[in-house]
């Protein structure tokens, strides 16, 4: 009878064991695009260009990938709750930069895969250099977020159309 109870035990700790040690972990980090086989979770397209995505994740660790950054922001504000995590894909190259230290450029709608027009880039020199030479210009994230009607489509406000913006 002891030793039933003892092979009892053993096996209800391997059970507990089991499942604490080798439940699938909560996820951290970015994880590599799978261009043409992941799907943007706002637009529902196939994720085929390099250098424009973005990821996040949310309270339970649930990874979500986007093909433009317009994508991302928008999922982000219908979200209406703390994002723990997001990413977006250097757009010079130098892979994922964490969406609060990226460098904002916005440029035209046809720029960018959904037409947001909006770019991230891991350097402030490089991003700035990027929104001269394409006719664009600097801005925060947090101005985007305020206001994404705005920044809808890659929509220039009046000043920057009259090219009465400062760089």
């Amino acid at each position: 009878m002891r030793r039933l109870a003892i092979t009892i035990g053993i096996g209800i700790l391997a059970l507990v064991g089991g499942i604490v040690f080798l439940w699938p972990a909560q996820g951290v980090g970015s994880e590599p695009i799978h261009y043409g086989r992941d799907t943007c979770a706002h637009c529902r397209m196939h994720i085929s260009q390099p250098g424009f995505g973005g990821e996040m994740r949310d309270r339970t660790g649930a990874l979500t990938k986007y093909d433009d950054l317009g994508c991302l922001l928008h999922a982000m504000i219908a979200l209406h709750q703390e994002i723990p995590e997001a990413w977006v894909e250097d757009h010079a190259g130098a892979g994922f930069v964490p969406l609060l230290t990226a460098h904002l450029v916005r440029t035209s709608a046809g720029d960018t895969p959904m037409g947001s027009g909006i770019m991230a880039f891991g350097d402030a020199a490089v991003a700035a250099a990027y929104a001269q030479a394409h006719n664009g210009d600097m801005v925060q994230l947090e101005d985007v977020v305020k206001d994404p009607a705005r920044f809808a489509l890659g929509a220039k406000d009046p000043a920057h159309a009259a090219g009465k913006v400062e760089r």
